[in-house]
């Protein structure tokens, strides 16, 4: 229900704060399709900026607040007439006639229906929300104004029988202009989860189960890697090995980094402007994961978490490999420590989401390997966690 009231007060703000010329909205469905637990499907959102003469300028891209809290779909990354951009970037223009291109993937992490009533239709409740009746109140045209816009109740794409093992899936992306005009244009992502290949009804890690342990805060979802020296596309969101689990004293909390997951972050091509342009290899593959033998602590008020002390081991191996090669022995050519991070609340904990966020800048030789150091050494790293924090 939140969501939608959400959509509706933002349109009845516009509504009331701007004429029918100065503000618009605009609402689309884009269907996911069926997709196993463990794979992934990707699609292009493309809005066009109608106008021949006028630059478009968006202030905010990403999904809506309290939408897609378990990192179902993900944002891979936001080009504008073929040039990338950053996402998270509020000064995005948008030339005349030009398009927005918003590449995102869905990949299902559980199967359980997320709860959402989007456009009269309802998941994951048992009754859908519906408006009242109109009254003189002066806000209902512009409710009227929105429900127009949204599909409608049985036009619901994706109905799922009660003995199947299935689940769907729906998130919200709003991308929010405020030039020329004001406005919004909200793109509903729609999936339909069933398990895996060999029966699998979870991911390993973001959709795995946390422990049943009292005392501790377990977080699933999102850990995307940023490295804006060389890299320029914006984040690459990542797979994450298993949940992350802080111990939980009064206001205290703790990890230990040995359990931290692992992430596989592959960077490929060394072309011109390819993120290896000059180097002798076409793809490497960097591992994180936690330290070894290192406790980081900290604090929890029930909003806001900081832990320090952080440390994570990185392994750098030539080539491409994939998530089931990562174990204990794997042989790098590189393996080294990041020592003494701070893991930082970047959104304060509401409705069970949150958002956490650690930026290191590498040592000018962190690995001791010349060949890699010149690589890497002085590389701004940027981590971006957005998902669950549970407190069992």
């Amino acid at each position: 229900m939140r969501r939608t009231i959400y959509i509706l007060f933002s349109v009845m703000l516009l509504s009331s704060c701007f004429g029918d010329g100065d503000q618009f909205s605009s609402y689309q469905r884009t269907f996911m399709g069926k997709t196993q637990i463990g794979s992934s499907v990707s699609k292009i959102i493309t809005l066009q900026n109608p106008s021949t003469d006028s630059v478009q300028h968006i202030f905010g891209l990403n999904f809506d607040a309290a939408a897609n809290p378990d990192g179902h779909f993900r944002i891979d990354k936001v080009e504008v007439g073929g040039v990338a951009q950053n996402p998270k970037d509020h000064d995005i223009t948008v030339p005349a006639g030009s398009l927005l291109q918003v590449y995102v993937t869905y990949q299902p992490l559980n199967l359980n229906t997320t709860v959402a009533d989007y456009g009269g239709w309802s998941t994951g409740e048992p009754e859908p929300w519906i408006p009242k009746k109109p009254d003189d109140t002066g806000t209902t045209s512009a409710v009227k104004a929105m429900q127009a816009l949204l599909p409608k109740a049985d036009d619901a794409p994706i109905t799922i029988d009660s003995n199947e093992k299935a689940a769907i899936h729906r998130a919200m992306l709003v991308v929010v202009y405020d030039q020329p005009k004001i406005g919004y244009a909200y793109t509903e992502l729609i999936g339909e989860a069933v398990p895996g290949p060999n029966g699998e009804v979870t991911v390993a890690g973001s959709g795995g189960e946390c422990p049943s342990d009292t005392g501790v805060l377990c977080y699933k979802g999102g850990f995307a890697m940023e490295l804006p020296d060389i890299v320029t596309t914006g984040p690459k969101p990542l797979n994450m090995s298993g949940p992350i689990v802080f111990k939980l004293s009064g206001s205290s909390v703790s990890i230990d980094m040995g359990t931290f997951p692992s992430e596989l972050l592959v960077l490929k091509g060394n072309g011109p402007g390819e993120p290896l342009e000059g180097k002798p290899i076409s793809a490497i593959s960097i591992v994180v994961s936690g330290a070894e033998k290192v406790t980081a602590t900290g604090t929890f008020d029930g909003t806001n978490l900081e832990v320090n002390n952080v440390a994570f081991r990185i392994r750098v191996i030539l080539g491409e490999i994939t998530d089931k090669d990562i174990n204990p022995g794997l042989q790098a050519a590189v393996d080294f420590n990041v020592k003494d991070l701070t893991i930082k609340t970047s959104k304060p904990l509401t409705n069970g989401s949150i958002g956490l966020k650690v930026e290191a800048v590498l040592a000018k030789e962190p690995s001791g390997n010349p060949l890699f150091d010149q690589f890497l050494g002085g590389t701004r790293v940027v981590v971006t966690m957005d998902g669950t924090l549970q407190a069992q």
